[in-house]
């Protein structure tokens, strides 16, 4: 066989190839070192972003672990109070955009037999803070114990097991543990202004309800206000759908928002509300500790660095460090997601428009909500919690008085009665939970701030004149 020829550029030559081979080499050099110049330039400028908003970097991550914690807590909650109803006074809950009558079916008392809203100091004696007198007029029978808060998992593994949670016995604190911490009578701040609000506003446009932060029991503030007390003009006039009674759930303006969203800012429920002013607020104060500890629990629209194992956590410790927090250095600082101001015909505002508040710390939050609503000069009514529980028909008597209302005849201190039916008495054993533990000098003065930084702070920045007023006992 002939071997096959090869036809031969005439051009080419050994070196030619090794010309192009080099100029392809540069080429590419050319362009990788192009690449990571680039790559590089872009290294850089993440490091230097990462330096500039570091803080705010973390505080994104924070809010992110504190939304899945708060996302946590929530289901912890359902499933707490889907076992007992220990820490919560009555089973009405208040939607705080969508409506703001009580969603709870409430028995009706005959306005035709109400009594006028004025309490005489003589009824005092007749209406003993002694616990075992208290809970007699509730028709609270203590010896059947009451459902203890449980965690999620616990209420997990019992409805695994097929089984309920065990009763605790019902220890009562003293009356002495009880005027240790909140005194003989209760405090209520502002009644000196009930007469320009009566004067103010015509009978059958009076309207009331509560303002408060979270985790004040604004809730059970409605609840006994709608049991008890009634707008008997506004009632009669048979004019008004929404609040017909003269009660209302909440503020117009959102009972969490600050006192200055007031005529500058409208919740959805609240649109037939023409004039803000012709509505009294009933701010509810809790003490501070007790407060943050509920905060720790629950922290709603509450964002901080917040752990289980350090909460409240006041000043930082080594379990903050995660968080961009220095051992023992400075404080946590706190934000809190309003609704963003709308009122009238405006444009309904983007869900996504949030105002978020800043505070230095749970202590600034306290201080500073409480703060701004003492200093208004329009008529308002600032009450303790803690006297909803001790001093109830006192209380809400001079409230009521104070909107131009009547009372019940019959105060009512719960929708359930103490041998209603449905569960364990789900509303006689919460009223008994919340009386032993807000009753419990020890709980307050030691278990919930534990760390000695902690309990420093809270005694330097709590604001003395507040705690004061209210007649909270120093820490």
């Amino acid at each position: 066989m002939g071997s096959r020829s090869q036809r031969v550029d005439p051009e080419w030559t050994p070196s030619r190839t090794r010309r192009r081979g080099l100029q392809m080499l540069n080429v590419n050099s050319t362009r990788i070192a192009c690449i990571l110049s680039i790559l590089l330039s872009l290294t850089l400028c993440m490091q230097i972003m990462l330096l500039l908003y570091h803080d705010e970097f973390v505080m994104q991550m924070v809010v992110m672990e504190n939304k899945l914690l708060d996302e946590i807590a929530a289901v912890e909650d359902i499933a707490s109070d889907a076992m007992n109803a220990a820490y919560r006074l009555g089973e009405t809950n208040y939607d705080d955009e969508d409506g703001g009558e009580a969603k709870g079916q409430f028995q009706p008392f005959d306005i035709h037999k109400t009594k006028a809203a004025s309490w005489d100091e003589s009824f005092s004696s007749k209406y003993s803070m002694e616990p075992m007198e208290i809970l007699k007029r509730a028709g609270v029978d203590p010896s059947e114990g009451y459902m203890p808060a449980v965690s999620f998992k616990q209420a997990k593994i019992a409805e695994r097991q097929g089984r309920t949670i065990e009763k605790k016995a019902a220890v009562l604190p003293s009356l002495e543990e009880i005027q240790s911490m909140y005194g003989s009578k209760p405090y209520i701040v502002g009644l000196e202004r009930c007469e320009d609000f009566r004067k103010t506003v015509p009978p059958i446009n009076r309207l009331m309800g509560p303002a408060g932060l979270f985790n004040t029991a604004t809730n059970l503030l409605g609840t006994l206000l709608k049991m008890n007390c009634v707008n008997q003009e506004r009632y009669e006039s048979k004019r008004f759908r929404q609040a017909s009674t003269g009660i209302l759930g909440q503020a117009p303006w959102g009972k969490h928002n600050p006192v200055s969203w007031r005529l500058k800012h409208s919740a959805k429920f609240a649109k037939s509300i023409l004039h803000q002013t012709d509505f009294l607020p009933i701010v509810i104060v809790k003490d501070p500790i007790t407060w943050m500890a509920s905060m720790c629990r629950h922290g709603y629209e509450t964002r901080w660095w917040r752990q289980p194992q350090h909460c409240p956590n006041l000043v930082p410790n080594q379990y903050d460090i995660r968080g961009g927090y220095r051992i023992g250095e400075g404080e946590v600082h706190v934000r809190i997601k309003f609704a963003t101001p709308y009122i009238g015909n405006q444009p309904m505002p983007d869900r996504k428009n949030l105002t978020f508040v800043n505070y230095t710390s749970l202590v600034d939050v306290w201080n500073t909500w409480y703060g701004q609503w003492h200093d208004v000069k329009f008529p308002r009514v600032m009450i303790r919690f803690e006297d909803l529980i001790f001093h109830a028909e006192e209380t809400v008597t001079k409230i009521c008085e104070c909107g131009g209302g009547r009372m019940n005849p019959n105060f009512r201190y719960m929708e359930e009665s103490a041998k209603g039916s449905g569960g364990p008495h789900k509303g006689s054993a919460g009223f008994l939970a919340s009386l032993i533990t807000y009753g419990n000098s020890t709980l307050r003065m030691k278990d919930i701030l534990k760390e000695e930084n902690d309990v420093q702070y809270a005694r330097d920045h709590l604001d003395k004149e507040l705690m004061d007023l209210f007649g909270y006992a120093s820490i």
